[in-house]
This record gives structure tokens, C-alpha cells and sequence, in this order.
């Protein structure tokens, strides 16, 4: 179920201060920037399908393609699609490539998020289409009307919870802080799951706040 920035604040006040309406003046303003802060820890944490776009672009020959500007890193090789055929072009770091031939098949990364990316390709082929499966950055809740775009909002609301009990040194902080783990937990786990229900053998692992503050 989506909900707005405007849905999850009232959540959370009806939690927090046992009114069921939207906080007002700094108030406001804090727990709105709380959420936007949720979201950017749920993107960090591992590679969320909200966040999986694909880039493509026809290349000639080109050697460097630029990256669209929310690229924040590459979650498949990239392909190259000529004569229909695909080609993969293995990702590896920059410094690999000394020891790998000029005619081989590779990529990789460079640049950051102020200048933008750049995708190279070694040995590209001419006249084809470049795929890129890539995770972008966040749009962020700027407006009470934008939409959360984690499929379970219901970790935001936690977060902002626990954010605001920090900061109000209320005891109860650690467990506040472990419903919030505890969503994303399940929010990766389900991420975690193939496309034929299976799960994969990755094991996300989230510290236990009351053990960290015993």
C-alpha cells in the first residue's frame, strides 16, 4: 500500500503524541527530514528493486558512455546488443585492467556523484545498443504529497519513531530502534527472494540495538 509523506507523519504523531493529525512548524520540518533520511538508509543498505533502472543508449564505437545523472552503481554487467546478439562486458576495477588484453570483453566505473559517472568499455562494439542494469539514487520525500517509494512504508514510519525518541532521550529509543531493523529487515529478506519464491544465500545481518546499548 503506498503512502504519502503527508500519511506516514500523521502515523507517526498518532504514535508519538496520540494525535492522529500532521505535526506543524519545526516539528514538521524535523520529522519530514527524518523520513527523507529513512529512505536514504533503506536504498544504502542493499540493492532494492524500487531503486533498479535500465539505461539504454546506442553507441557507435564509443569507448566512454555517460552515465544518466542518479547512477549510483551497477548491479548486472553491462551488455552490448549487436546483430541480435548480446555481449557481455564483465565489470571489474579500473586497475584490473593492466592485466587484461586489449581485444578482451570488460568495463568499468569512474567518476562520483558531483561530476557523474562514466561508464568504459573495452573493446566496444560497433553500432550497438548498451544495456545497463544500475540502482539510482532516492527521489527523497520532499512534499507531503510525494510518495514513499519503499514498497513497505511502514519502515519509515518506525525509523522516524526511533529517530525522534534519540533525540528526545526516551528510553524507549532501543525498542523503537528495533521495530525499525526489524522492517528492514523483512523489507531485504523479501528482496531477497528469486523469482521462483526461492530464497538466495545472502545473509543480511542487522545489529541488535538493546545488545549495543547493554
Amino acid at each position: 500500500m503506498s503512502k504519502t509523506l503527508a500519511n506516514i507523519l500523521i502515523d507517526v504523531n498518532a504514535t508519538l503524541d496520540l494525535e492522529a493529525e500532521s505535526p506543524t512548524g519545526d516539528e514538521l520540518t524535523t520529522r519530514a527530514n527524518y523520513a527523507n533520511q529513512a529512505v536514504w538508509d533503506a536504498s544504502a543498505s542493499g540493492q532494492l528493486s524500487e531503486f533498479k533502472l535500465e539505461y539504454l543508449v546506442g553507441i557507435s564505437n564509443n569507448a566512454t558512455v555517460p552515465l544518466p545523472s542518479n547512477f549510483r552503481e551497477i548491479t548486472e554487467n553491462p551488455q552490448l546488443y549487436n546483430n541480435s546478439e548480446w555481449t557481455s562486458f564483465p565489470v571489474v576495477e579500473a586497475e584490473e585492467k593492466y592485466g587484461l588484453g586489449t581485444t578482451e570483453y570488460y568495463s568499468y566505473v569512474l567518476g562520483n556523484p558531483a561530476s557523474g559517472y562514466n561508464l568504459i568499455l573495452n573493446n566496444p562494439i560497433a553500432d550497438a545498443t548498451l544495456s545497463v542494469i544500475y540502482q539510482r539514487f532516492p527521489s527523497g520525500l520532499l512534499t507531503l504529497t510525494d510518495v514513499c517509494e519503499l514498497s513497505d512504508p511502514q519502515y519509515v514510519t518506525r525509523k522516524i519513531e526511533s529517530y525522534v525518541l534519540y533525540s528526545r532521550n526516551d528510553e524507549r529509543f532501543p525498542i523503537a530502534e528495533q521495530k525499525a531493523e526489524q522492517q528492514l529487515a523483512n523489507l531485504m529478506g523479501r528482496e531477497m527472494k528469486s523469482s521462483s519464491g526461492q530464497s538466495r544465500d545472502t545473509l543480511v545481518k542487522f545489529n541488535n540495538p538493546l545488545e549495543d546499548l547493554a
